[in-house]
């Protein structure tokens, strides 16, 4: 690759990482639930995908009905990761929700042997208790009417469906099924599945909440995930999720700055360790 084409990947990864963080403030900038968020959020993204999609003359119809099947099943996941990672993020803070939620390199390393012909070594179980320590130093206690307790569960559960559903797609659906085609297939799929549970009207929408989900619909959700997609045609996997990581630094700046959310010296703590482990499986590990 020519330092030109490398340069000019760098920039669209960098830009997606920045995009991504700032995907983290709609969880506070919107007063609506998770739900209402991520079902407006959805909705747009899709129409978006879906203009991509046909503009690069994509196939969206998946004929294989094991493959659809399997599609739909992802993208149910996917509706859980991102839905309970606004969840998260609204019930303690942007910096613990964003955290907790990038356990999933992790959560991954020890899931793929299930799934794929993959072995699990002693670094993965190392950097497992490094999570697990990362996790216990930003819990404050073990009861879910805790705040911020329940918003690192939320964190983790969305962490434990994108593990899964990255893992399906990894397997079984990548090489036959287009990235455009699988997040138009993921938005409209989480769409139908949450509009029957959205508490608002969209006529009650004021133009500054429009405006806001049009933005995280399209600016900070259908592009960013473009420019992820255009970076892994020139750049390894482990590359793009070193760059991409940034957004947990990203989306704590944003919150610090924008939001006035502090962070607790224990929460950095636990980060650390967690963004060390996950930087490990995702950079670093030779296996």
């Amino acid at each position: 690759m020519s330092s030109q084409s490398e340069s000019h990947f760098i920039l669209h990864l960098h830009m997606a990482a920045l995009l991504f963080g700032g995907t983290a403030l709609f969880a506070k900038l919107l007063p609506f639930s998770a739900i209402d968020i991520i079902a407006f959020r959805t909705l747009i993204c899709g129409f978006v995908v879906l203009a991509i999609s046909l503009m690069f003359k994509q196939g969206l119809i998946v004929k294989d009905v094991k493959r659809l099947l399997l599609l739909i099943l992802c993208s149910l996941l996917f509706t859980v990761h991102w839905t309970a990672y606004f969840q998260a993020m609204q019930l303690s803070t942007v910096a613990i929700g964003i955290i907790a939620m990038f356990t999933f390199p992790v959560m991954t390393v020890f899931l793929e042997p299930l799934i794929k012909d993959t072995k699990l070594h002693v670094s993965d179980i190392c950097m497992a208790f490094l999570v697990l320590l990362g996790v216990f130093l930003m819990v404050p206690s073990l009861s879910l009417s805790n705040n911020i307790t329940a918003g690192v569960a939320f964190g983790l559960l969305s962490a434990l469906a994108v593990s899964i559903r990255n893992i399906l797609v990894s397997k079984y659906l990548s090489q036959h099924v287009s990235a455009f085609t699988i997040m138009t297939y993921h938005s409209f799929i989480s769409a139908a599945v949450l509009f029957p549970f959205v508490s608002i009207e969209f006529s009650s929408l004021s133009s500054e909440q429009l405006v806001l989900l049009l933005l995280l619909g399209s600016v900070f959700t259908a592009i960013p995930h473009t420019q992820k997609t255009f970076a892994l045609k020139h750049a390894s996997a482990k590359k793009v999720s070193m760059i991409v990581s940034l957004q947990v630094v990203y989306a704590s700046a944003f919150a610090y700055l924008i939001l006035g959310e502090k962070l607790e010296l224990t929460t950095l703590l636990g980060g650390a360790l967690i963004l060390f482990a996950a930087f490990y499986e995702s950079v670093w590990a030779k296996h």
